[in-house]
């Protein structure tokens, strides 16, 4: 029995028998250690891999089965998966590589120094060998750096009856079965049996009579993120990767698009906060972060010199109606703020799918529907602050002008600076927060400081 009781997030069983489980290690009671570890998820376990030391860790790992083991690495960290594997014996190395999934395996050796790599992948089995450096060979990002060569393909004149009996062979090899692959004499595609109607069917049916022939597949360079919307839209638990001639060369499964989706979402919230964060906060380098945080301060800076310059030409208004200077802070914060919110939509739009780049149009209408509304919402508070507090109609109308115009050109902008960087081939998330918000402070000055000069320098 496997205990799963989870309380904001972490499963407490864990939490509660983790103290025992460092007292068993300690009194090197490893029968008791390995009983009392398998009555939880790997993924729980590595959970709670941090809290041990890492004494504890190589015991705890040693003492585990292979199977289980490996499956318990296959959840660690990056930092966490080198570090136990520079520590085990070249024997318990062996082992592990070799039970770890294809596409697991592939992602620790893409963290590893290429020279580790060459040194663990003799250790392989022959044709595992083979399979590694295939894999190897496709980008990380791409449908071929995702899949799996863990699936089973059968010849379409075989009966069900043999594909059941493939299937009795190879299923202990495999983590995860939906379909079976049925695949002419040079490996090309030519249909997939859902394993639900292989179980459903006659045994002396041919698999070409069973087999669907409307599958949904990926191509081996299609960039990932495309990958993780084929799975959104189709609702697939797995997909066949084919190269070019149509030849199956893998298995995308659901759990490695999740993957991919976390992945792409944190690095799109990281860019467009201009965080300077591309991996785990806690285990980020603060030099790393800090230098690459300080590019954006920078380009923020010398953008605000801008803003400086538009105040500093503007001066004698200020200097005439100092009243004016009283909207300044939230004709700024007003316009960043919506220019911000069109933006991030916008964000999410492209990276979803929802919006192409021929949305254009429909994107600018919206938006500037959108700023005319808001606009005239906060352009109305701002003229009645005008009108109580300073006892000013003209400015109150001058501010009110001046507010639903910057909105307006906010949303906007908002709304289509983003598909402007997409269609220039730079990812949308760079056009982040902060750098649209110092865009819009300078239009924002520039607007209310004419519009001023417009209704109000004459007067």
């Amino acid at each position: 029995m496997v205990l799963t009781t989870v309380f904001f997030g972490i499963n407490l069983s864990m939490r509660v028998i983790l103290p025992e489980m460092k007292e068993l290690i300690a009194g090197k009671k490893k029968r008791a250690l390995k009983k009392a570890a398998s009555y939880f998820e790997p993924a729980d376990i590595a959970e709670i891999w941090s809290e041990l030391t890492f004494d504890e860790q190589l015991v705890l790992f040693n003492v585990l089965d292979t199977r289980f083991a490996t499956d318990i690495f296959e959840f660690l960290k990056d930092d966490q998966m080198l570090e136990l594997l520079s520590n085990i014996s070249t024997a318990r190395k062996k082992d592990i590589i070799n039970e770890m999934s294809p596409d697991d395996r592939t992602d620790l050796f893409a963290i590893l120094p290429e020279q580790e790599t060459e040194k663990l992948i003799p250790l392989l089995e022959e044709e595992e060998q083979s399979r590694a450096r295939e894999l190897l060979a496709y980008k990380s990002n791409t449908a071929g750096g995702l899949m799996t060569t863990d699936f089973i393909t059968v010849p379409e004149d075989v009966t069900i009856g043999q594909v059941l009996r493939i299937l009795r062979e190879k299923a202990r090899e495999i983590d995860f079965i939906q379909y079976i692959y049925v695949v002419d004499k040079v490996s090309r595609l030519k249909g997939t049996i859902l394993l639900k109607d292989l179980l459903t069917t006659s045994p002396k049916r041919k698999a070409n009579k069973v087999m669907d022939t409307t599958f949904t597949s990926v191509v081996l360079d299609m960039d990932q993120e495309n990958v993780a919307h084929v799975f959104e839209k189709y609702d697939e638990p797995s997909v066949p990767v084919l190269d070019k001639l149509g030849r199956i060369k893998g298995v995308i499964t659901v759990d490695d698009v999740l993957d991919v989706i976390t992945e792409e979402a944190s690095e799109d919230i990281y860019r467009f906060g201009a965080a300077g964060v591309t991996d785990e906060y806690l285990s980020a380098n603060p030099f790393l972060v800090a230098r690459k945080r300080v590019i954006w301060l920078i380009i923020l800076a010398l953008a605000g010199f801008i803003s400086g310059s538009v105040l500093e030409h503007y001066s004698f208004l200020l200097s005439n109606i100092i009243t004016l200077s009283f909207f300044i802070p939230i004709l700024m914060n007003t316009s960043g703020s919506a220019g911000t919110q069109a933006a991030t939509v916008v964000v999410r739009g492209l990276a979803t799918g929802e919006i192409n780049l021929a949305d254009i149009w429909r994107v600018i209408r919206k938006e500037f529907l959108i700023g005319v509304l808001m606009g005239i919402i906060a352009g109305v508070i701002t003229a009645l602050r005008a009108i109580l507090l300073q006892g000013d109609i003209m400015l109150g109308y001058t501010v009110a002008i001046a507010m639903i115009i910057a909105i307006i050109i906010a949303t906007s902008l908002g709304g289509i600076l983003p598909i402007l960087f997409k269609k220039l081939g730079v990812d949308p998330a760079l056009m982040s927060g902060p750098l649209i918000a110092t865009i819009l402070d300078t239009t924002t000055l520039l607007i209310y400081f004419n519009v001023t000069m417009l209704l109000l320098w004459n007067i």
